[in-house]
């Protein structure tokens, strides 16, 4: 009679533990879809955001700031830092390295499933396990966080955690973990949507770097 009772309330344990998981990932998938949309609705996108990194095998810790801008669904984009810029037209990607004095040309493959600036704010849709963790605040602000796990174990990344607006289903930050444990942390702000930006600014135009050493890779 114990023996049944045991068995029962280890399968009731179960079937909760199933029913809770299966919910949880319900959930970060409805909130993560409104977010992918959300974004989707906007003719472009730009905005400035911070990247903190830290490395464990070296006890570091760095930090760096740019801007990005982004024309989502098409490839093109923009990102702005101190010491390098990242441009792409959607067929050709230009890596300007300005500490080198060098700018890397490479073609854009469009099967590429990494994250990169022209997918991330839907890199999450395929190849990720998903699930709730839980909400929290920042300066008032209520966020939801969402854990993602490649499904693809070769990856370098062990587990991504995002915070995402409650209010208006933006990102507020991203933490990338890799297997190593180091992390690096992009968090986005000063949102501007549905901007017009200047004619070529997905292009790389050699007179705007003098003396820029061209390396074509493609």
């Amino acid at each position: 009679m114990k023996k049944s009772i045991v068995c029962i309330v280890l399968s009731a344990l179960i079937c909760f533990s199933s029913a809770v998981s299966a919910q949880s990932k319900s959930s970060a998938e409805t909130i993560l879809n409104k977010v992918s949309k959300t974004y989707a609705s906007y003719k472009t996108i730009k905005a400035d955001f911070s990247l903190l990194g830290e490395n464990k095998q070296e006890d570091s810790k760095y930090s760096e700031k740019g801007r990005v801008y982004l024309v989502p669904g098409t490839g093109k984009y923009k990102i702005e830092m101190a010491n390098h810029a990242l441009i792409s037209d959607g067929k050709t990607q230009w890596s300007v390295l300005l500490d080198l004095d060098e700018v890397q040309i490479t073609n854009v493959n469009p099967n590429d499933q990494s994250i990169s600036p022209s997918n991330i704010f839907s890199f999450y849709e395929k190849g990720y396990k998903m699930r709730m963790l839980g909400e929290t605040k920042v300066s008032g602000n209520p966020l939801y966080i969402i854990g993602l796990t490649p499904t693809d174990r070769n990856q370098n990344i062990s587990e991504i955690q995002m915070r995402i607006n409650k209010s208006n289903s933006h990102i507020y930050d991203a933490t990338v973990t890799d297997k190593n444990g180091n992390s690096y942390t992009y968090t986005l702000n000063n949102l501007e949507t549905n901007k017009t930006f200047s004619s070529g600014i997905f292009n790389f135009y050699k007179h705007n770097y003098p003396g820029i050493e061209i390396v074509d890779l493609r």
